[in-house]
């Protein structure tokens, strides 16, 4: 708490120094923890927040607490901020599709690193000067390359979270103009804001500042003009509406803006070392009229007779001349899914006869939360005519009024002379500039998109481009014609007998156009209330619209990926042959099951060549279970229970995985307690036989033959599943332990049935069990008395000791 204190009184003293001395306010907005997820070149794993900005901000300031559990691995934590939309971002420098500006990247951008040996907890700051008042969005997440994939109980419980806080300062003293107003004021040192709202949309919006000298010294006036927000007051020049005026070369200092905005706020700042004035100029809506009528008694009587039919120019030198149109929109029935038409009474297509050289049109048309979570769609095609002059409207009718009437053959062919004699040495050139809540500076498009084509006559010539993430606002498209000499590319008029013919489309999709390539699927993500749309890539394949193969993985290389998982499974087939072989017959079933399931997984779950054959979630879920009941009775199997025990435990082994399989299949530890307890089991009975016996068991040629090899097999196995497979060489380990597992099963399922534990001795088996056991005995205590003594009698023969034993036996029975 005590740095924050520190850099907001360091923030405070670093806007004294520029010598701003306002009156404001504070302002906090406080959101809660959030976990931060791994980027891996998703859009969905991305944290999406949004942060409310109110007018008249001097400085905004993110204060972003970053804390990691302990022992995590150092990690990189990406915050991208941007305002009105949603972050574009490309950290590992992805390429966007062909007809996608890469320009619409976020600038705004920290990068910090956190545990290891780096702090746990740390404080990140982010300073926006002047900031544009709306919506600011942020985009977090983390970034780790090539992470390995681990069981959940051998993971470190890492998580990475966010804490973000936004502190403003916000000016309550700026002085509002008002047109045909002079506002005076005295000399200051100090930068003062004024602001002014534009009502209107015009050619042009003047800010004239007059100077007030009394005595013969030079007085200096700085002043910045700003849209929206406030002039960027401690870096003079970066502004690009900015003058400064002397009163010994004028008396008066003039800022402008082409084409204000309806509705939008103006920042005027200024420093003056005398008094002055200032006067807000706006221009005449210069709307050309079809009719113009010189005599103006004539024109009276006409606008009388008919009011609004002559639209005259009341600024004889009027310097600006555009063409607003307006657009309607039609919201489709998918997310995102925009389609905009313009709004004319004589047309409702969206096609444009370019007449005027001079005359730009700028078609209006609005994006918010119906599609700024998706993509800009703009597509323009266009082809020199001959214009019919039929209509004096710039926007096309009908198809039948771009060629001349045939019922007047002479005005055919002298449209066709026109043609050669006009164009032979004139290019005729199409430009379009898209701009974000601005219609200044179309032509160089400084801040916009720009394109251009040239027209042909009979050949249609198009471009297209794509926005991801769009602004929310007022968006303008100016459109404009300008010719040029063929031979000396020197501007020229331009023909008026044949004109553009543009047909231009405006819409808004998911993903990249409503498409993500071969390669990716289109996902609508839902990331703090924030909808956004964004393509999930495969194969390697990266970018916003899977469209970078730097990292695809080849054909052949994926096809051999899928060859390995399905195949390797077939080492299944010896524990399966030797289980029937040896006559255990629900264990051959349990590996069949687990060799099926299995193969058919791991050629569901593949992003090429999959072959499913029912839904992934079915065959994930059979996958999980069978694995673990072939470990499970693999286990039990190897113990010495009698065999109806060990068909019982079977059972409830198997109903305890499918019970761990339904609950979570992903929780290694809770099976992995399970597979204890059954090695519990198993080493109870062997320790219960060895008491009993006396000696070792099982026997030390069954330990060093059959179960040390299989124990160093699967003991591989789980090695290389627990600590080796990343997601580069996950195919090639992944085969590795699926044969290691198969192999082991081989060596540790029994030769025989074992009875050493919990054998019934009652009835016929006791006299069986009493029989065999006597005969054993006295057959080894007879061989040791021969062995011992050479004048011994001979050994008792084999009808004699049953006899005895048999007579034994009827004594117990009575």
């Amino acid at each position: 708490m005590c740095h924050y204190r520190f850099f907001v009184l360091f923030t405070v003293l670093a806007l004294k120094s520029v010598e701003c001395m306002f009156v404001y306010y504070q302002n906090y907005e406080f959101f809660s923890t959030i976990k931060l997820n791994d980027y891996n070149g998703y859009y969905g794993n991305v944290k999406l927040l949004k942060y409310s900005m109110p007018n008249d901000v001097l400085s905004a300031i993110w204060r972003l607490q970053l804390v990691s559990s302990e022992s995590c691995p150092s990690t990189d934590v990406y915050f991208y901020l941007e305002h009105s939309a949603y972050p574009v971002i490309s950290p590992h420098n992805r390429t966007f599709p062909y007809y996608f500006n890469g320009g619409r990247l976020t600038k705004t951008m920290i990068k910090k690193s956190i545990g290891g040996s780096n702090q746990n907890k740390q404080d990140v700051y982010l300073n926006i000067s002047s900031p544009s008042a709306g919506n600011w969005f942020s985009a977090a997440f983390t970034d780790s390359q090539d992470r390995k994939i681990k069981p959940e109980i051998l993971k470190s419980n890492c998580t990475y979270f966010l804490t973000s806080s936004l502190n403003i300062w916000q000016i309550n003293d700026t002085v509002v103009l008002y047109p045909n107003t002079t506002t005076q004021s005295r000399q200051h040192s100090d930068f003062k804001i004024y602001k002014f709202m534009s009502t209107t949309t015009g050619p042009y919006l003047s800010f004239n500042i007059k100077l007030k000298q009394s005595n013969s010294s030079v007085c200096t006036v700085k002043s910045l003009l700003k849209q929206s927000a406030f002039p960027d007051m401690k870096n003079f020049k970066n502004n690009d509406d900015h003058a400064i005026c002397q009163s010994s070369s004028s008396k008066q200092c003039s800022l402008s803006t082409d084409y204000p905005l309806a509705n939008s706020w103006y920042y005027l700042g200024i420093t003056s070392e005398c008094n002055y004035s200032i006067e807000v100029a706006l221009s005449n809506n210069c709307v050309e009229s079809p009719f113009f009528i010189s005599n103006k008694t004539l024109s009276t009587i006409m606008e009388s007779t008919f009011p609004g039919l002559l639209k005259q120019k009341k600024d004889e030198f009027c310097r600006k001349l555009f063409q607003p149109i307006e657009t309607f929109r039609f919201i489709g029935p998918t997310y995102f899914s925009v389609k905009y038409y313009f709004n004319s009474n004589h047309n409702r297509s969206n096609a444009l006869l370019i007449r005027n050289e001079k005359k730009p049109y700028f078609i209006e048309f609005l994006v918010d939360q119906a599609n700024n979570g998706g993509t800009l769609n703009f597509y323009l095609v266009n082809n020199l005519i001959n214009d019919p002059n039929l209509y004096e409207s710039d926007f096309l009718v009908n198809k039948a009024s771009i060629f001349p009437s045939e019922k007047n053959p002479k005005n055919s062919t002298h449209s066709s002379k026109s043609k050669t004699s006009n164009l032979a040495e004139i290019k005729v050139m199409l430009y379009a500039c898209l701009l974000f809540n601005s219609m200044s500076k179309y032509k160089n498009c400084p801040d916009g998109f720009l394109l251009s084509t040239q027209s042909f006559t009979n050949i249609f010539s198009n471009f297209q481009l794509n926005v991801a993430y769009p602004f929310m606002g007022k968006w303008y498209l100016a459109v404009w014609k300008e010719c040029f000499n063929i031979n000396t590319n020197e501007s020229v008029t331009c023909p008026t007998d044949f004109v553009p013919h543009a047909l231009i489309q405006i819409s808004s999709d998911q993903c990249a156009n409503d498409y993500c390539g071969e390669y990716g699927t289109c996902y609508i993500i839902n990331s703090q209330l924030n909808l956004v749309s964004a393509c999930k890539c495969s194969g390697g394949y990266e970018g916003y619209g899977c469209t970078d193969g730097r990292n695809a993985i080849p054909a052949r290389i994926y096809l051999a990926s899928v060859l390995f998982l399905t195949t390797s499974n077939l080492v299944f087939l010896l524990p399966i042959c030797l289980a029937i072989y040896r006559k255990w017959y629900i264990e051959s079933l349990i590996y069949f099951y687990n060799m099926f399931f299995s193969t058919f997984y791991h050629a569901c779950d593949q992003e090429f060549y999959s072959f499913c054959i029912f839904n992934y979630d079915g065959l994930q879920l059979a996958d999980f279970i069978s694995s673990y009941s072939s470990f499970i009775i693999t286990v039990l199997a190897m113990s010495s229970f009698e065999r109806q025990w060990k068909v019982f435990t079977f059972f409830v082994g198997l109903l305890a995985c499918i019970s761990i399989g339904l609950y979570d299949r992903f929780s290694y530890s809770t099976f992995v307690v399970f597979l204890c307890i059954a090695i519990s089991f198993t080493i109870f009975t062997w320790i219960k036989i060895c008491i009993s016996k006396r000696k070792l068991y099982p026997e030390r040629r069954q330990l060093i033959r059959y179960y040390l090899p299989g124990f160093i097999l699967a003991l591989t196995g789980l090695l290389i599943y627990s600590f080796l497979q990343t997601k580069s060489n996950y195919w090639i380990l992944h085969s590795i332990w699926h044969m290691c597992m198969a192999s082991s099963i081989v060596f540790f399922l029994p030769k025989e049935e074992t009875q050493h534990f919990g054998t019934d001795l009652s009835g016929e088996n006791l006299k069986v069990a009493l029989i065999l056991d006597h005969v054993t005995t006295t057959t080894a205590t007879s061989s040791s008395l021969s062995d011992s003594s050479e004048t011994s009698n001979s050994p008792p023969t084999s009808k004699s000791l049953i006899h005895a034993n048999v007579t034994e036996i009827s004594l117990l029975e009575a």
